[in-house]
């Protein structure tokens, strides 16, 4: 199937040749829900046990049509994730969706994500991983790190991580982290003082994305910077050039890992292709994404501060400082079609 071509986008006809084009979207992970079994401190939303349910559960109809419309409109080069959220959840849906989306678009299938919270029995767990190499699983992402073993015990990923070697082959798992899986760091039994310093410790050695749980509660382990700092930094990389989005069950589009902006709803208040979506979309019509582009965090502030956001003495970088403004201008109940759902900005009673 062939892909659309650049000049297919209503911003980039308007463009000169020199100019940067908005990027053609290519990939694509679906959030099939917000639901985890754990509440890892990393979190990029606030998934938990108590979040996920009714319209942010990713139909099998849908998660098929979205798969579908990204080939369309990436052509060869489309690849899907499957993602959460923790996938896993409801395994009969994640098999639905993986045989229907490989069947009917062979070869974009990525990988799907895992915390391995389910690999409680080998038995079990050789059935379900040979149950998805049968629909169509060609790789699984494990995640393993500090964070998500204050609640997985280990024995489990290093069972998921042999079984699904042994069926899937060692090229098509990924661990992530490698080397977190071979020297373990534990904090679910320490006080709070010591996981705070172990946490410290991580981040010095790998950063995470300040968005959502994360920017809560890692933030302030961070040296933190006067918004200032990130004056002459913005994010054109992001909401132009990213070839990647996301969607969640409730049709949110976010652009790439910037989940909580929404690029618009494929469900409400009509239903919308995915490769529509990208052929109308005019990201300087979006009051979020074009500020972000132009003039990166600092450009929400002056609209932010005159709804009577009060500036943090810190932050620990833009991402930091982005979030914090979003959530502000979410919880202002004005940007309704922009930021959301609530679960990105822990409101569970709007998820």
């Amino acid at each position: 199937m062939a892909a659309m071509h650049l000049e297919d986008n209503v911003v980039n006809r308007q463009l000169r040749p020199d100019e940067p084009k908005y990027k053609l979207w290519h990939s694509a992970g679906l959030m099939l829900t917000y639901w985890c079994s754990s509440r890892c401190a990393c979190c990029y939303v606030f998934s938990g046990p108590e979040a996920g349910h009714g319209e942010t559960e990713m139909s099998i109809d849908f998660a098929a049509e979205c798969w579908r419309e990204l080939s369309r409109l990436a052509g060869p080069r489309a690849k899907i994730h499957l993602t959460g959220g923790e996938p896993f959840g409801d395994f009969d849906r994640l098999e639905q969706i993986l045989q229907r989306g490989c069947e009917e678009n062979p070869g974009t299938l990525e990988k799907i994500e895992t915390n391995a919270y389910w690999c409680d029995g080998e038995n079990s767990t050789r059935d379900i991983l040979g149950r998805l190499k049968a629909a169509g699983l060609t790789k699984l992402q494990i995640s393993t790190d500090i964070y998500h073993q204050e609640y997985v015990p280990m024995e489990r990923v290093r069972l998921c991580a042999r079984l699904a070697e042994e069926i899937l082959g060692r090229e098509n798992v990924q661990i992530r982290w490698q080397d977190f899986f071979a020297d373990p760091v534990l904090v679910g039994q320490i006080s709070e003082a010591d996981k705070r310093k172990a946490f410290q410790d991580t981040l010095q050695k790998r950063g995470e994305r300040l968005l959502g749980r994360a920017a809560v509660e890692l933030a302030g382990l961070f040296p933190l910077r006067p918004y200032r700092d990130f004056a002459e930094i913005n994010c054109a990389k992001n909401m132009i050039a990213s070839q990647h989005v996301h969607i969640d069950g409730g049709g949110h589009v976010f652009p790439g890992t910037c989940i909580g902006i929404i690029i618009s709803n494929l469900l409400v208040p009509k239903r919308l292709r995915l490769d529509e979506l990208w052929r109308n979309f005019d990201y300087r019509q979006h009051r979020i994404m074009a500020r972000l582009a132009e003039a990166g965090p600092c450009g929400l502030l002056d609209e932010a501060i005159k709804r009577g956001y009060r500036p943090l003495p810190g932050y620990a970088g833009k991402c930091h400082l982005c979030f914090d403004i979003r959530r502000f201008l979410y919880q202002t109940g004005d940007y309704g079609n922009e930021l959301g759902p609530g679960i990105c900005y822990g409101h569970m009673e709007n998820n």
